[in-house]
């Protein structure tokens, strides 16, 4: 299809019967546009990754980037030089099963605290003037909130194919050694170093004692993101 037919075809109507929806439906409550925005697949190298906000996202997105073109790009613009999984013609799908498929995770403690000092605490518009303990409570009795920005969305309902079929999970808190395996599978006949990019980090995991200071919102997380633990493997005590 042409490019401009295609762009036109392209929204929220269209989305669940193309290719890579037919074959994967996506029955999150996340949104389906912001989830298929964050999926990156090239078939030149050979990869599809699945992006998660607050998890290492920017610093991945510029290390494929490099991967392949060999020079740096601003995050934001490096993360519209793949394909989305959306836009994958039937043609195109046939590749999908050969592609090295992964995703980087972090433990939800640290993300959902993350993404309050980050989208909260420094945009109170936002949300408003509130508390890490009322910022919880909204998210546990508010379905529509806890959706409403990726950056809190449980990952596991970010994820556009099912966790069984990916290569590879990482995750932040091992970030170093698997973001080089994850290099390496790509193209193993490069040998950098790992780029940080993104925006100044939060220094979250470093403040889990600090916010977590009554057991009850412990207890919180655990609840919101229980499928989150489960899939990913985490523990559900809080991290030393």
């Amino acid at each position: 299809m042409h490019p401009a037919l295609d762009k036109l075809f392209f929204n929220r109507a269209t989305l669940p019967l193309r290719p890579f929806y037919r074959r994967y439906p996506f029955r999150s409550p996340a949104s389906m546009r912001s989830a298929n925005d964050r999926g990156m697949v090239d078939l030149e190298l050979g990869f599809f990754c699945n992006r998660v906000p607050k998890a290492a996202n920017s610093t991945i997105v510029t290390n494929l980037t490099r991967l392949k073109l060999n020079r740096d790009l601003p995050s934001e613009q490096a993360k519209k030089i793949s394909t989305r999984p959306g836009h994958l013609s039937r043609a195109e799908m046939t590749q999908f099963d050969k592609l090295f498929k992964f995703t980087v995770v972090r433990n939800p403690y640290s993300r959902v605290l993350s993404a309050y000092l980050n989208k909260v605490v420094r945009f109170p518009e936002r949300c408003g003037d509130i508390s890490f303990a009322q910022f919880l409570q909204r998210l546990a009795t508010e379905r529509d909130f806890l959706y409403s920005n990726a950056h809190w969305v449980p990952q596991a309902d970010l994820m556009l194919i099912p966790a069984e079929e990916f290569d590879f999970i990482g995750k932040v808190e091992t970030l170093d050694r698997d973001l080089a395996e994850i290099k390496q599978r790509i193209r193993p006949d490069i040998k950098d170093e790992i780029t940080s990019a993104g925006p100044p980090p939060t220094g979250a995991s470093k403040k889990l004692r600090e916010y977590y200071s009554d057991d009850s919102l412990v207890a919180l997380v655990a609840d919101i993101y229980r499928q989150d633990f489960t899939t990913f493997g985490y523990p559900t005590e809080l991290p030393a």
